[in-house]
């Protein structure tokens, strides 16, 4: 399957986990699907980083420049957005779980979750300053 393929499913599996994280955070299936979810995009993942190893040298993680020359390939770009794709829904479950947690109003998360989705720590950014101001503590 190409590159491009892979990277249009993903991208259709991604959309709905978003939308159950917002329209329906109290569903007792909900971290169970999600977590399904993550775990069958994970394995995309772990299959494009297995057979892409060869290629991979651990001294370009020291420079800027490194970085970019392995991003070069269709795959290794799209090894990348796909780890994106799963810790930022990751993330999005984790806000989700922990406002419940701390009884924040969901409609106060349904921004926090959007901007996860699209900018990842600017959403959790968000939802830490909403947690912040909620109950007066870090942790």
């Amino acid at each position: 399957m190409s590159p491009s393929v892979v990277f249009q499913i993903v991208n259709t599996i991604v959309l709905p986990a978003w939308l159950i994280l917002i329209f329906f955070p109290n569903k007792s299936w909900k971290n169970p699907v999600i977590n399904g979810l993550t775990i069958a995009m994970s394995l995309v993942y772990a299959f494009y980083v297995v057979t892409g190893l060869g290629d991979l040298d651990i001294e370009s993680f020291n420079e800027l420049e490194g970085v970019k020359a392995m991003f070069t390939s269709d795959v290794a770009v799209l090894t990348g957005w796909v780890h994106y794709l799963v810790f930022d829904l990751l993330i999005g479950n984790w806000i989700l779980n922990q406002s419940r947690k701390h009884k924040i109003n969901h409609f106060l998360i349904i921004p926090c979750l959007l901007l996860c989705f699209v900018f990842g720590p600017v959403g959790y950014l968000l939802y830490s300053i909403i947690k912040i101001t909620k109950t007066k503590r870090l942790d």
